[in-house]
């Protein structure tokens, strides 16, 4: 089911604006996280299922993501379905949805994505990799809603990735592979799918000369430091293991903040001027970490400056990893612009899409032509301002093109 909401205001209250030939386009800032979440379901001890419920909420409220990939759910669907009727969908919040639950190597823990279904549409997923069957790897093809016109879909593909643990020859090798997997299915992405391709999780990775980093960064963006990480306090300000210095009953290790296993990668595109997602720079960090925790806990005092005490608490019950995150900036079209005095404009019209169903609301008069891919025209139609009409179409790509030329793409999913 494809869903755009007839209201602009979920747009229109997270937008920025940049001028460009004298108009004001908005600009949609969204932020991106990757977080172990050490056994959620599956805890033996030391903090049970609603305990995890709190702590994510409130790292979740504190962050304010648009998109979440974690790793370390327990095996079943009904552990994703209640991260989003438990953690994200509380309270006035109705908007996030989730991947589809996979588990084909019967694994005891399994990754998901969430997203934010005011900015992302879901297409479906594609299985990577199940590691020589350690862990499934799923690529989770998205689009990005933009208020029309549309001449361009932007899709997004994330990876969400959970890479072998351990540092003997053999981890090394399982790490090399399943890199080696990611990179040729990025690689046979086709050329519109390979623009915004986003890369997140636990990688168990100990420098960046292993062959598994630099698999991953011949086809990707590391927006952090490359190095050898491991127990190195140059690097302390990426270290994202562990938030304890002792074990704890959930099975978490100790050791300190000592470790860079979780990453957001990102394709090159992102990284310039022209992209239609771009990386903001500098944005990249984790989550709790000011640099001034090598080898201790997370909780150690002082504090970590700049965080509130209870979402470093969260952070230290939650997990013995560290959330990390990266913002993306997305330019809206020129629908959505302030003109005359900062008025702003409003498309003529919006549409959704409903189990198949076409609906269309004008905002003011205006003719829709609807083509299919081969470009047959399916239904010309005319609306007066308020008006609503509705057309069933089989499963396929569409494009809605107006009087003034203004295109829109719509993917209708069998």
């Amino acid at each position: 089911m494809i869903l755009v909401s007839f209201t602009l205001l979920p747009y229109l209250r997270h937008m920025k604006y940049f001028l460009l030939g004298g108009v004001l386009l908005a600009q949609d800032t969204l932020r991106f996280m990757a977080y172990n979440l050490l056994l959620y379901g599956a805890t033996p001890g030391y903090c049970n299922t609603s305990c995890k419920d709190q702590q994510l909420r409130t790292i979740v409220s504190y962050v304010r993501p648009h998109l979440i990939g974690v790793n370390e759910i327990g095996p079943s669907a009904a552990l994703v379905r209640r991260i989003l009727d438990s953690v994200l969908n509380v309270g006035t919040v109705s908007y996030w949805r989730s991947s589809v639950y996979a588990n084909t190597t019967n694994s005891n823990i399994v990754n998901a994505l969430f997203y934010d279904s005011r900015y992302f549409e879901w297409i479906g997923q594609e299985l990577v990799t199940t590691q020589g069957g350690l862990r499934d790897i799923y690529a989770y093809h998205l689009y990005y809603k933009e208020l029309p016109p549309i001449t361009d879909t932007l899709f997004l593909v994330v990876i969400v990735s959970h890479l072998k643990a351990g540092n003997t020859p053999s981890d090394e090798q399982a790490r090399a592979q399943a890199a080696l997997a990611i990179k040729q299915y990025i690689q046979a992405l086709p050329p519109n799918r390979r623009r915004f391709v986003v890369e997140m999780g636990d990688h168990n990775l100990y420098a960046a000369s292993e062959a598994a980093y630099q698999t991953l960064t011949q086809e990707l963006v590391d927006p952090g430091p490359a190095g050898g990480w491991s127990g190195n306090q140059a690097f302390a300000f990426y270290h994202t293991q562990s938030t304890r210095t002792s074990s704890l009953p959930d099975d978490g290790v100790g050791g300190g903040l000592n470790d860079r296993f979780d990453f957001i990668f990102f394709s090159p595109e992102c990284t310039t001027l022209t992209a239609r997602a771009q990386y903001i720079p500098g944005s990249f960090r984790v989550v709790g970490q000011d640099g001034q925790r090598f080898g201790r806990a997370l909780n150690s005092q002082p504090l970590p400056a700049g965080y509130p005490a209870s979402v470093i608490n969260a952070l230290y019950t939650m997990s013995d990893h560290l959330p990390v995150i990266a913002d993306f900036r997305l330019p809206r079209s020129a629908a959505a612009t302030l003109v005359k005095g900062g008025q702003e404009v409003l498309p003529a019209y919006i549409y959704e899409l409903r189990s198949g169903t076409l609906l269309l609301k004008a905002y003011k008069p205006c003719k829709v032509d609807i083509y299919d891919v081969q470009g047959r025209l399916w239904a010309s139609v005319s609306l007066e301002r308020g008006e609503e009409r509705s057309y069933e179409l089989l499963p396929g790509l569409y494009l809605l093109r107006n009087e003034e030329g203004y295109t829109q793409r719509l993917f209708i999913s069998p």
